[in-house]
């Protein structure tokens, strides 16, 4: 068996991506001890799934990809945590190209994220320490993996040298934080319209900006798969919601109701603030409705967008455990979901506290933030959260 690149280049720049421009702007810091393999095995198994449904499409387009004979075929999975989420997809598309292209194929897979990333969890994966789910990097030859800290709202590797680019439920993250949200940890329904509009025009900012670092890395005929949060019209209410939406209110609640008790000021709630945006598909769609955009300019040619409601597998879990043995274990479904989505705001919560407190205080306040959303959770339907995972999907094309 050839032997595998295990190696990383990291810039020497910090990384922008996830880094509010509160008054108390930091560095975000993954949740979870490094080498743990801890948003794999939570967060990353959910948003495992988030593939499945266009998963034949990709494949599909990614075989008519052309690679010159002799070539290294270049893959990139942009924001891809600890590589956890996308493993499985990885493996089973690097064996169709190579059924395509034959065994004596070369392939690089090229893990970008920001540089505070845990990517020794990463490398753990890829070397089968961590073994679930299983690497396709044991068992394959001439496939080779590489791991880059650049922010990815800057260019990641040289132009012209990818032929596919997946990245799955990251470009929600902004390069910063637009405004701050005086009552609410993200944007909600109630919040005034100048931080409605502050948000939306950053997020399209950042948008076409990582749409066009990405036009600059990709061959001609090369591929682009994005998976991100949506925000949708739910179809029985009518009304505008964005994924997670349960989630992400009762997160708000319980930390302003600590404003009441003592626990935090009024200050650290304003200055809590999710530094995301989730876009809906017009705002998905809106870089490629004019020829003269500069992401058209670019070369980039949307073929597809569309509005996904996703399986919540701790939802079935639950669903299957109550039908099969009649356990109604909410317990057990809100400790998964909070495990789970403790990795992406973790550190909203604590960037949020004053500078002043330690760091001991700080955890002691947020782990009971995410003790109390447990038992809230514990309280409620898991029907409520059935079908609160909707995600948009967008195939791209250099040409």
């Amino acid at each position: 068996m050839s032997s595998k690149l295990l190696t990383s280049t990291v810039n020497a720049s910090t990384s922008a991506r996830y880094n509010p421009t509160s008054p108390k702007a930091s560095i975000y810091i993954p949740f979870g001890q490094s080498g743990s393999g801890s948003y794999g095995s939570t967060l990353g198994k959910l948003h495992a799934g988030y593939t499945e449904p266009i998963q034949s499409k990709v494949f599909k387009l990614a075989l008519s990809i052309p690679c010159q004979s002799g070539s290294v075929f270049n893959i990139g999975d942009y924001g891809t945590a600890d590589g956890g989420t996308s493993m499985v997809f990885l493996g089973q598309l690097i064996t169709l190209l190579k059924q395509q292209h034959g065994p004596d194929a070369q392939f690089q897979v090229i893990y970008e994220d920001q540089g505070e990333n845990d990517f020794k969890s990463l490398f753990k994966r890829l070397a089968g320490i961590i073994p679930d789910p299983p690497s396709y990097l044991i068992e394959m030859d001439n496939v080779y993996a590489l791991a880059c800290g650049t922010d990815f709202y800057k260019q990641c590797v040289p132009s012209h040298s990818m032929h596919f680019i997946m990245c799955m439920m990251s470009v929600q993250c902004l390069s910063k934080l637009p405004t701050v949200y005086k009552d609410s940890v993200y944007i909600c329904h109630e919040s005034p319209e100048d931080e409605k509009e502050a948000l939306r025009k950053q997020a399209q900012l950042d948008w076409e900006r990582f749409l066009l670092m990405r036009s600059r890395e990709m061959k001609e005929g090369g591929v682009l798969f994005v998976g991100a949060p949506a925000e949708y019209v739910h179809q029985k209410t009518g009304q505008k919601r964005f994924c997670n939406d349960t989630l992400v209110t009762l997160m708000t609640d319980v930390w302003k109701s600590f404003t009441i008790s003592g626990k935090i000021t009024t200050q650290e709630f304003i200055d809590t603030n999710i530094s995301c945006c989730v876009r809906n598909l017009d705002q998905m769609r809106e870089p490629f409705v004019t020829e003269k955009s500069q992401v058209v300019e670019s070369g980039l040619r949307l073929l597809s967008s569309e509005l996904i409601f996703n399986k919540n597998i701790f939802y079935s879990s639950w669903k299957q455990k109550k039908n099969d043995e009649g356990i109604d274990d909410r317990d057990g479904f809100a400790r998964a979901m909070v495990s789970a989505h403790r990795n992406w705001s973790n550190h909203s919560f604590m960037d949020g506290l004053a500078e002043s407190r330690s760091l001991e205080d700080k955890a002691k306040i947020v782990n009971t933030m995410y003790a109390n959303v447990t038992t809230e959770i514990a309280k409620m339907d898991p029907e409520l959260f059935k079908d609160d995972i909707c995600t948009i999907h967008v195939l791209i094309k250099k040409v």
